[in-house]
C-alpha cells in the first residue's frame, strides 16, 4: 500500500514537473520573443503614439512577470489538493488491505490436511456422549422409548419426577449453562443493531431496522462450560448405552 501512495505522488510530481517546464518552454520560447519584438517596435514608431501604448505594453510585461509566479504556485497547489482528497482512498485501501491480509492469515493458520467431516464427527460424538449421561444418570432414552399409553398419569408423575432430578443433576455436573441475557422474562428489553441472529429470535410484528424494543418472552440459554466424559475404552462411537446381561447359573458353563 505504501508502494501505491509513493507511485501516487510520483506521477503527480512527473505532471506538474511537465506543466511547469511547459510553461517555461512557452513563455521564453514564445512570450518573451513577442514582447522583446512588440517593444523594439513601440522604439520606432512617433513618440505621441509610443506614449499611448507603453502603458499597455507595461502591464503585459508585468502579467507575463506574474504569470511566471502564479502558474506555478497554482500548479502546487493542485498537487496538494489532490493529495488531500486521495488520503481517505489511501486509507480505505489500506484498511481492506489489512483485513484482506487477515483473512489469508486466518486461512493459513488452518491445517491443510483439516477435513470439514472431522467438525461435524466431533460434534457428533459430543452429541452422543451427552445422550449417553442422561442414559446413564436419569435413563431418559429408556422413558422416552417406552409406551406410556397403558399407564395413569399418577404412575407417569412419579417416574417423570425421579428421571427429571437425576437428568437435571446429570446436566449440572458436566455442562454449566447461563442464560443469554440477563433480564427477566416481561421485562422490556433492547436488541441492539448488529445483534447476533444466534442469539435473538423475534417474533411479532418486526418493522424497519434495529435496534428494536420488545417483551421478554424467554431469557434463552448459552453453555458457558462444557466438560463430557470421555468415550469408555473399547466402545463402539454410536453406542449410547451398552447391553446389560447378567452373568448367572444360567450362563455358567456345564461340567462334564
Amino acid at each position: 500500500m505504501k508502494r501505491f501512495g509513493l507511485l501516487i505522488l510520483f506521477n503527480i510530481i512527473i505532471m506538474i514537473s511537465v506543466l511547469l517546464a511547459g510553461t517555461y518552454v512557452a513563455t521564453t520560447v514564445f512570450v518573451d520573443p513577442a514582447v522583446e519584438s512588440l517593444a523594439d517596435a513601440v522604439d520606432a514608431i512617433a513618440p505621441e503614439i509610443r506614449n499611448d501604448i507603453m502603458p499597455h505594453l507595461v502591464r503585459l510585461d508585468m502579467l507575463r512577470s506574474r504569470a511566471m509566479f502564479y502558474v506555478p504556485l497554482a500548479f502546487c497547489l493542485a498537487a496538494v489538493s489532490a493529495m488531500i482528497l486521495l488520503i481517505p482512498f489511501i486509507r480505505r485501501a489500506r484498511r481492506e488491505r489489512a483485513v484482506s491480509e487477515k483473512i489469508e492469515q486466518g486461512k493459513t493458520k488452518l491445517s491443510p490436511k483439516a477435513d470439514p467431516q472431522d467438525a461435524r464427527r466431533a460434534a457428533e460424538q459430543g452429541a452422543l456422549r451427552l445422550l449417553a449421561v442422561f442414559q446413564d444418570k436419569g435413563r431418559l432414552i429408556d422413558f422416552l422409548e417406552e409406551d406410556i399409553n397403558a399407564y395413569q398419569d399418577a404412575q407417569i408423575g412419579a417416574a417423570v419426577r425421579q428421571i427429571h432430578q437425576n437428568c437435571k443433576d446429570a446436566l449440572h455436573e458436566y455442562v454449566t449453562l447461563a442464560p443469554v441475557i440477563p433480564e427477566q422474562e416481561g421485562q422490556t428489553v433492547m436488541v441492539p443493531t448488529d445483534f447476533d441472529a444466534s442469539e435473538f429470535r423475534l417474533t411479532g410484528r418486526i418493522l424497519g431496522d434495529p435496534p428494536y424494543h420488545g417483551i421478554l418472552q424467554h431469557s434463552g440459554w448459552k453453555v458457558t462450560r462444557i466438560h463430557l466424559p470421555g468415550q469408555p475404552k473399547g466402545r463402539e462411537s454410536a453406542i449410547i448405552a451398552p447391553a446389560e446381561v447378567e452373568i448367572g447359573d444360567e450362563g455358567a458353563p456345564e461340567t462334564p
